[in-house]
């Protein structure tokens, strides 16, 4: 099962991800946003030692930096006027809007970094069995899928080296018949595998009956309570971003930057929501440290 926020109920865990991307979209102020990026870096530093989001900075820098210089360039809207580029005006506006675009983007694929690390397929499936069988087995497959060919295509790969086929030499011709002998051999190797898997489910009576859970999932009373808080702490975010509050107004013209009183309680209740994984994780490493 797991200790800190793995321990908690699949529930709990799908509710944090589906509020935090919730906000990620709902704020647009870039103070926010800018928070919760670094709050979602030390999640998933705290669930691998940020192992699985190593694997990601370079596209997410490459790719906050396309946006970040092309968007000015490429829309023209806004009133604040930096330079003319080529007869064409770049504006504060258009520059302030790309960057919060790479922040949402960054924020998304950040959080699903974590989320892939947490909500595996028993998890995912255990939340949607019940209501959507055929539709949550699918997904779990598909996301299994990528990485699994991934692998088969590295063990062909080498067992093609040992016999001497290799693409990094030869003539082109040469290269892509090695290369499309690799793909067939992908293809056949995951079509009998698939085959193989669809005889070993319908002989275990897949659908035909009400599903069990492989793990006894239950909600604790800690569950319920964070459950209760993470709602709480939304509505009161939801209810000042109803106000205006958090949110930036970029077009068609750039509005105030500063925060109101109001806007450093929703960013302190946005603070505990996000942080929800690190509290629980902070508490369980003061409660081992002193038991000792």
């Amino acid at each position: 099962m797991g200790n800190g926020f793995r321990s908690y109920h699949p529930y709990v865990q799908f509710c944090y991800y589906l509020f935090v991307g919730f906000l990620i979209m709902y704020f647009n102020h870039p103070i926010f946003l800018i928070v919760i990026c670094l709050l979602l870096v030390f999640v998933n530093l705290s669930h691998d030692h940020g192992k699985a989001l190593r694997k990601w900075i370079p596209v997410l820098i490459l790719m906050s930096l396309m946006i970040i210089i092309l968007n000015p360039f490429l829309v023209s809207r806004g009133t604040n006027i930096l330079f003319y580029f080529r007869g064409k005006q770049v504006t504060i506006e258009a520059a302030i809007y790309g960057i919060t675009l790479a922040l949402f983007i960054v924020n998304i694929l950040v959080m699903f970094v974590s989320f892939n690390i947490i909500l595996n397929g028993n998890r995912f499936l255990y939340i949607f069995s019940r209501i959507l069988p055929r539709t949550a087995f699918l997904i779990t497959v598909s996301i299994r899928f990528v990485p699994l060919l991934k692998r088969r295509l590295e063990e062909i790969s080498e067992v093609h080296q040992t016999r001497g086929l290799n693409m990094t030499s030869g003539s082109l011709k040469e290269r892509i018949k090695i290369g499309m002998l690799r793909i067939q051999l992908l293809l056949t190797w995951s079509l009998e595998e698939a085959v193989q898997t669809a005889d070993s489910m319908k002989a275990r009576g897949y659908g035909l009956g009400e599903k069990t859970s492989y793990i006894p999932y239950r909600m604790l009373k800690r569950d319920w309570y964070w459950l209760i808080v993470l709602f709480l702490l939304l509505a009161i975010c939801i209810s000042g971003g109803s106000l205006g509050y958090g949110k930036l107004i970029i077009y068609p013209e750039l509005g105030p930057s500063h925060l109101f009183t109001i806007d450093w309680i929703l960013l302190l209740c946005l603070i505990i929501l996000v942080s929800f994984p690190l509290i629980v994780e902070g508490r369980e490493k003061l409660k081992w440290k002193f038991s000792i």
